[in-house]
């Protein structure tokens, strides 16, 4: 069974719409000591300014991620993913994504195009 859990990685200074990663991990702790080279000078300038926070009723976050992060989650691997699938129109992930890969939000301008 499936230990990992969908965690969030931002600098608590820019706040998570200037940047967040997508971290696979069985505890936060894990999360935030995988994450935090890969996010360090990127986003984070130092261990205190990082802030991961679990991912609640985001199950499908496992489903849209490319076939190597899903290859590290059969495997119960802790990962980070730098770049997770995000909308088509408005760029943000963390939501579910419709199968030409607009969210919710964008349905109906996908509609419009």
């Amino acid at each position: 069974m499936n230990t990992l859990k969908p965690y969030m990685g931002y600098s608590r200074e820019c706040g998570e719409d200037e940047g967040a990663y997508l971290i696979f991990a069985h505890n936060i702790r894990e999360a935030k000591r995988i994450g935090y080279p890969v996010m360090f000078g990127d986003l984070v300038e130092d261990y205190i300014d990082m802030v991961v926070r679990l991912l609640k009723h985001k199950d499908f976050l496992f489903e849209q991620v490319d076939p190597w992060s899903r290859d590290k989650i059969a495997k119960d691997e802790a990962h980070i993913v730098d770049d997770p699938p995000c909308c088509k129109s408005c760029l943000t992930w963390g939501y579910p994504l419709n199968a030409n890969g607009f969210c919710e939000d964008c349905e109906p301008e996908e509609v419009l195009r």
